[in-house]
Parts: structure tokens; C-alpha cells; sequence
């Protein structure tokens, strides 16, 4: 008699939607990255004062977030920077606005910090976002 008792027991594979398989998380982390980088390029082929303006703030939106002590405080700063966007986008009436752009990357950089805390995004993904917005943050800044 033939049994398939053994077989039951064991754990299927993790199929291409599941957050199990590494190659999502790897291609999850690197279209946001790109997604990122764009929005630093278009960033930098501003004038120097919107730059300048969007890094200060930037800048300083960093400096507290860096007092997040856990990851659900980073969370918070994650969530107030998404509404700073949200009713910036609601009144904005031109597509360069320096507070929408702040919060976005402000956004981005408390992300990739709380992806790379909690291993959501590839290591190295998390770490050039990052380090790209603190280099504007501080390049940019007069």
C-alpha cells in the first residue's frame, strides 16, 4: 500500500507573489531606488534656489527624524511627511513646488531607514537612498 504522509508534510515553495522570495524583495527594493533617483535628478535641474530651499528643508526634516528612538516613531515621521505631501498636492498649482518635493524626499529617506531597520528593502538599496538624500540635504544647502 502506498502512502503519501510524507509528502503532506512538507512546506510548499514560495511562489513569485509571495513577500518569501527574495527576488520580489530585489526588485521591489530597486524600482523604488530608480524611482528615488529620478526624482533627485529632476530635483537637481531646478534653479539653484529651489534647491537650495527644498535641501534646507529636507535637511531639517532629517535631523529629527534621526531622534526616532523605534521604528514606530519613524513610522510617524513616515505618516506626517505622506499627509505634508497630501495637502501640499491638494493646493498646489504648479508641478515644481519645493514643499511637495521636501516631503517626498523626506518620505523616501525615513522609508529606506525603516526598510533597511526591518530588512523590507535590499541592504544596499535602503543604504544609496539614503545616502544620496543626506548628500543632497547637506550639498544643496547654503
Amino acid at each position: 500500500m502506498r502512502t503519501t504522509a510524507p509528502f503532506a508534510a512538507t512546506r510548499p515553495l514560495p511562489n513569485s507573489q509571495s513577500d518569501l522570495n527574495p527576488a520580489n524583495k530585489w526588485f521591489r527594493s530597486r524600482f523604488w531606488e530608480r524611482a528615488v533617483f529620478s526624482l533627485l535628478a529632476k530635483v537637481e535641474r531646478l534653479p539653484p534656489n529651489l534647491q537650495g530651499e527644498i535641501a534646507i528643508r529636507v535637511d531639517k526634516y532629517i535631523t529629527l527624524a534621526r531622534t526616532a528612538a523605534d521604528d514606530a516613531t519613524l513610522t510617524r515621521f513616515i505618516d506626517a511627511a505622506a499627509g505634508e505631501r497630501a495637502r501640499v498636492v491638494e493646493g498646489a498649482r504648479t508641478t515644481i513646488n519645493p514643499l511637495w518635493t521636501a516631503a517626498a524626499l523626506a518620505e523616501a529617506w525615513c522609508v529606506s531607514r525603516l526598510g533597511l531597520s526591518k530588512g523590507n528593502l535590499n541592504r544596499l538599496s535602503a543604504l544609496s537612498v539614503s545616502t544620496a538624500i543626506e548628500d543632497f540635504a547637506a550639498g544643496s544647502a547654503p
